[in-house]
């Protein structure tokens, strides 16, 4: 458990492992309800402890004395004959060991989160890894995904560990020349988790040959693509570029066409065009987005007042995923509002910023070099693409994370590390530019999001009581959400109106 970033959880796994091998010792481990880290770490003493009792008590502030005294006494009456009891050998997963980059033979398989999942893949097939997209999550995913896992894990890891299970028993799959696509991460989220729990569930099913692949963030994940990480990163850049751009041309015309499912067969026509150019190696891609936006431009509109431009940030595995979503974009353009998505290159943007700044704080001076050509390439082909198609979308809401991180500081400190300087800044940045509402999507019990939530009272002070919803998804539907959505859009369409948001747009 080298790659556990707790320290409170170092030190309890420390302390079963003591337990564990100390005839002496027994247990009581002591959780808390809905605790994320405890989430995890009760599967990893649950390993260090196996074969040995011990007894785990959850407590909450309605926790009764009673109910824990004769938990207590039951264990102890249970621990009378484990003397008697024949200990079975431990085999220990061997969570420690992941690749960066896949082995040759393997065919690698992405989770699907949204679109740019495609991009991703593409860019893979470029440098040489035969990589593949799984199907967008279901209610079959989710059966496989919460029948090895507890529930109280973030609903994205259960949504992946779910399709994941689901390949691997599928007929004729070998597990031997399979790889998933699962990053790692340093904290303090729980995303760095994942792949651990995942390579335990996948040993104790008997699929010890599976590899998963977890390059890091703290290198800005250039341990990737086989030692071609300069081409991937310049290929995945472009790519995802393009899906940003191709998706706001979608986002932008779909509540006003004329023709129903007319801007989404255009949308799902050049999303195919971007993937086969940036699958022999993105030469095209400028002139793929070019000639999509004169497509769009050829799209009937509707002559009708502008509708209230609600942007959705949080969760990035979420957010624009839409059976992990609820459905959210569909259901508040159904609602008659415009969406406006946060993009997944912004994570890629602020990783790069993560790495130029640790980079300096631990003094690695070729890594701070590496890490400024990386960022200025970015911003270089970024303006580019951006500025082509600038008469066609609103590109003054493409914030640049440098300034989404200085738009944070009134509500989080930059340096944190996760979704809450992304989510909020994104939000101050895009209040100035005439959106009417926010939607906050997390999975249920995320601390970042909870975060995140919690300062959304700050941030609707200070911006003019703008409408914000948060929804918390796990996967069940609740009916309550559709009645939150439906107050949130008809606020958004005041808030439009109070501020003049609501005049006709030209379109070029």
């Amino acid at each position: 458990y080298d790659m556990m970033y707790w320290p409170s959880g170092q030190k309890i796994l420390a302390a079963a492992r003591m337990v564990a091998n100390d005839e002496r010792l027994h247990a009581v481990y002591i959780t808390n309800f809905r605790c994320g880290p405890d989430s995890f770490l009760s599967h990893y003493v649950r390993e260090e402890m196996r074969g040995k009792p011990y007894l785990q008590l959850e407590v909450d502030e309605h926790s009764a004395d009673a109910g824990m005294i004769t938990r207590c006494e039951a264990f102890l009456d249970s621990l009378k004959g484990e003397a008697k009891a024949e200990v079975p050998e431990k085999e220990f997963a061997p969570v420690s060991v992941f690749k960066a980059s896949p082995s040759k033979g393997r065919k690698l398989y992405f989770p699907y989160m949204c679109d740019s999942a495609y991009l991703l893949a593409a860019a893979s097939r470029a440098c040489g890894i035969d990589a593949e997209v799984l199907p967008m999550q279901d209610n079959e995913d989710m059966e496989w995904g919460r029948k090895y896992t507890s529930s109280r894990e973030c609903f994205p890891m259960i949504c992946t560990t779910g399709s994941f299970l689901k390949k691997l028993h599928e007929p004729g799959i070998d597990p031997g020349k399979t790889s998933f696509f699962m990053p790692s991460h340093s904290g303090p989220c729980r995303f760095g988790q994942y792949n651990k729990f995942q390579r335990i569930i996948m040993e104790h099913l008997g699929f010890k040959d599976v590899e998963i692949i977890s390059p890091n963030n703290k290198n800005s994940y250039a341990d990737f693509s086989r030692g071609q990480g300069v081409k991937f990163r310049l290929v995945v850049w472009k790519g995802l570029v393009s899906a940003e751009i191709l998706g706001k041309l979608r986002q932008e015309r779909k509540p006003y066409e004329a023709v129903p499912g007319q801007t989404e067969e255009l949308y799902r026509k050049y999303l195919d065009k971007l993937v086969h150019s940036v699958e022999t190696g993105a030469k095209d891609t400028l002139d793929v987005l070019k000639e999509a936006g004169e497509a769009f431009k050829k799209i009937e509109i509707l002559d009708i007042p502008r509708k209230p431009v609600v942007a959705v940030v949080g969760e990035i595995f979420m957010r624009d995923n839409p059976y992990c979503s609820g459905f959210l974009r569909q259901r508040l353009e159904s609602l008659g509002a415009e969406i406006m998505m946060s993009p997944v290159r912004e994570w890629i943007e602020l990783s790069s910023v993560r790495y130029l700044e640790e980079s300096g704080w631990r003094g690695e001076v070729l890594n701070v070099v590496k890490a400024r050509i990386q960022g200025y390439f970015q911003r270089q082909i970024g303006s580019k693409y951006e500025h082509a198609l600038a008469d066609m979308i609103d590109s003054e809401r493409i914030i640049p994370v440098e300034d989404i991180l200085e738009l944070c500081e009134p509500y989080i400190h930059r340096d944190y590390v996760g979704d809450p300087p992304l989510a909020l800044g994104a939000a101050a940045g895009l209040a100035k530019t005439g959106i009417s509402g926010l939607a906050n999507i997390l999975p249920f019990t995320c601390l970042p999001g909870t975060i995140v939530a919690s300062l959304s009272t700050a941030f609707r002070k200070d911006h003019d009581d703008m409408p914000w919803v948060d929804i918390a998804f796990d996967g069940q539907e609740d009916t309550g959400i559709e009645t939150r959505l439906q107050a949130f859009v008809h606020q958004a369409k005041e808030y439009a109106k109070a501020k003049g948001y609501n005049k006709s747009r030209e379109w070029n």
